[in-house]
């Protein structure tokens, strides 16, 4: 279960941007940075985004969700 506290605080850290840095999808170093609107996650419309659960997914912390924009959100769940 997604904790929205979490979601919440790794919103904050993100900026309201997208926080891809796979070089799968051109980033390389630099994040992908897209801008990106709270009301939007799982929306469609200009800056919808999706939280992911990264490394570790029985542990409920805003370090372990990345915010990605819906472009590397499908991306990243295809293993690209």
């Amino acid at each position: 279960m997604y904790s929205s506290d979490s979601i919440l605080e790794a919103w904050k850290r993100a900026g309201g941007k997208c926080e891809c840095k796979r070089w799968t999808h051109s980033h390389n170093v630099a994040r992908c940075g897209k801008e990106l609107v709270w009301e939007n996650r799982g929306k469609a419309g200009d800056g919808r985004w999706e939280a992911r659960r990264s490394n570790n997914p029985g542990t409920d912390t805003p370090n372990n969700y990345e915010i990605l924009c819906s472009e590397c959100y499908k991306l990243a769940l295809y293993g690209c």
